[in-house]
């Protein structure tokens, strides 16, 4: 019996070792598939106003009170998360698209376009560091970005493209 034991605590500790050091590739295909779902349903219903800007704020995160309109910024932990509007933009723009392949970035790892019910949204995935990413979740004209730890790409990707999708303003 004690043999089992060990044997099974061995496999769950290989099994736990393998799912933190995955491939920051793999990390992001999990994450362009919870954001295309997020991107699809858009299921979050506004829950908070800056200026003339209504968007879904998760409950873990928290606005800062600097925030203006047009750039609204949200933190978890040491996170900031940059919700950038232009109001001038609608749903289905393709502007921020553009600019990223236009100055496509040399780390670029992946990016992820979504089209639905007239709304055009993508993400990307950029990497800055040894373990650090800047994540990108746009939809028209709102835009969220954040630099963070590899490791927060897929649960952080679903998030900012629930808020990017969310984002209503008044001249929409």
């Amino acid at each position: 019996m004690l043999r089992s034991g060990k044997v099974f605590l061995l496999l769950l500790l290989a099994v736990v070792l393998v799912g933190c050091n995955q491939k920051v590739e793999v990390r992001t295909d999990d994450a362009f598939v919870s954001a295309k779902k997020a991107f699809e349903l858009n299921s979050k219903k506004t829950n908070q106003t800056v200026g003339e800007i209504d968007f879904y704020k998760p409950p873990t995160l928290r606005i800062d009170k600097e925030s203006i309109s047009q750039k609204i910024v949200l933190t978890k932990r040491n996170d900031s998360f940059y919700l950038t509007v232009n109001p001038n933009e609608q749903k289905n723009s393709q502007v921020y698209y553009d600019v990223l392949l236009t100055d496509e970035p040399d780390h670029l790892i992946g990016a992820q376009t979504f089209s639905k019910d007239d709304a055009f949204g993508f993400v990307a995935v950029i990497q800055k560091g040894e373990k650090q990413v800047e994540l990108i979740a746009n939809v028209g004209g709102a835009k969220v970005e954040t630099v963070t730890n590899e490791a927060n790409t897929d649960a952080y990707l679903e998030k900012m493209m629930e808020i990017a999708r969310s984002v209503q303003h008044d001249d929409q």
